[in-house]
């Protein structure tokens, strides 16, 4: 079983534990649209694009409430994501490039440390905004911080 397998597995196990909307259906529905990205894109790393939306909202615990998640679920789903991959003898390297996808899917972050400097990073910020794009307040807020024309093109 490859790495991706095993981390869906995991995954989907840990998104039961989710709030209404951060269950394993959204990781679909993100995947999908990042698949859709990447593809019309040159020199993609699929496995970390993969692995980095696998995990982007692996901690959106349903008992806590959603501004708690909000502020928390970034650095608690890449210490899931970082546990998880260290386990499977992930190599260390890459996992430093997970981390840095998945902080780059966070708006808050990107307020914080600037655009992504990884194109991997980028999708995943496209994909996981660009589903979600179906109100003109969601729209006008999100629309101009997609990093791609593609991602553009398919909204």
């Amino acid at each position: 079983m490859d790495i991706i397998e095993k981390a869906i597995l995991f995954a989907k196990k840990e998104y039961e534990k989710n709030d209404s909307f951060h269950q394993w259906t959204h990781v679909e529905n993100v995947m999908k649209r990042a698949l859709e990205i990447a593809n019309k894109l040159k020199n993609v790393d699929f496995e970390l694009l993969k692995l980095g939306v696998i995990f982007h909202d692996i901690d959106y615990n349903s008992e806590k409430t959603y501004k708690e998640n909000y502020k928390n679920h970034v650095e608690n789903s890449i210490k899931k994501a970082e546990e998880f991959l260290k386990k499977n003898n992930y190599p260390n390297e890459r996992i430093i490039k997970i981390k840095q996808i998945m902080l780059d899917h966070s708006t808050t972050y990107r307020r914080k440390l600037g655009d992504s400097k990884i194109k991997e990073g980028k999708i995943l910020y496209d994909a996981d905004k660009s589903i979600f794009l179906t109100t003109s307040e969601k729209y006008e807020k999100y629309f101009p911080l997609l990093y791609f024309d593609e991602t553009k093109e398919m909204v």
